[in-house]
C-alpha cells in the first residue's frame, strides 16, 4: 500500500526538495541577465537655439524636430487620420502620456484627424496637437513649447495651472487618409 513507510518519502526530504526547486526558480526568474525589461525611453536635450516658431500660430509654438524628417510641408495634413505618442509635460514633470504602462507594447498610442477641433469627437484633447502634428512625416519625434492659448488657457486641469506654458513630445507613429 501506498501509505506505509517503505512506499513513503519523509517530510523532511521533501522540505528539502521544495526549498531547493524554490530556489533555483528564483535564481533563474530573478536574475538580472534573464530579465527581459523594458528599456528606459530615451531623453532628448533640446536647446533654446534648436526651436523655429511653427507658421501660422500665434503667439508662436515653438518647435524642435528631434528625430526624423524636419520642416512643417508634406506628412500629415487636415482631414488625415493619425496615431502618436505623446507626453505633456509642466517643468519637467510628465503630466499625461499615452506610454502609461509601455511594458512590452510601448503603451497604448492616442489617434485623431487632424484638423478636427480640439475637444470634439475625432479630435485631439489640446489644440496644439492639431497645429504641432501638421508637416511631420511618420516615425519622427518632435518637442513643442506650448503656449497657454494653444494649451488649457484660463482652465486648471489635473496639476496643470491656469496660463501655463507646456512641453509637449509627439513621436507620430502613422498616418491615414481619411475616405
Amino acid at each position: 500500500m501506498w501509505w506505509t513507510k517503505k512506499n513513503t518519502i519523509g517530510r523532511r526530504a521533501v522540505g528539502v526538495g521544495v526549498t531547493a526547486f524554490t530556489a533555483a526558480m528564483a535564481t533563474t526568474l530573478l536574475s538580472p541577465k534573464s530579465a527581459n525589461a523594458t528599456p528606459p525611453r530615451a531623453t532628448f536635450q533640446v536647446s533654446e537655439d534648436q526651436f523655429r516658431p511653427l507658421p501660422g500660430t500665434n503667439p508662436p509654438i515653438m518647435f524642435a524636430d528631434i528625430q526624423g524628417g524636419g520642416g512643417t510641408e508634406g506628412g500629415a495634413k487636415d482631414g488625415t487620420r493619425v496615431a502618436i505618442h505623446f507626453d505633456v509635460k509642466f517643468r519637467r514633470i510628465t503630466i499625461a502620456t499615452s506610454r502609461q504602462g509601455a511594458g512590452v507594447t510601448g503603451g497604448t498610442p492616442y489617434g485623431f484627424t487632424v484638423g478636427v477641433p480640439a475637444g470634439t469627437p475625432g479630435g485631439p484633447f489640446i489644440k496644439c496637437l492639431n497645429e504641432g502634428i501638421k508637416g511631420m512625416s511618420p516615425g519622427q519625434f518632435r518637442r513643442l513649447i506650448v503656449p497657454p492659448e494653444y494649451a488649457y488657457g484660463k482652465n486648471q486641469v489635473q496639476e496643470i495651472p491656469p496660463n501655463a506654458t507646456l512641453t509637449v513630445d509627439i513621436q507620430l507613429l502613422s498616418i491615414a487618409s481619411r475616405a
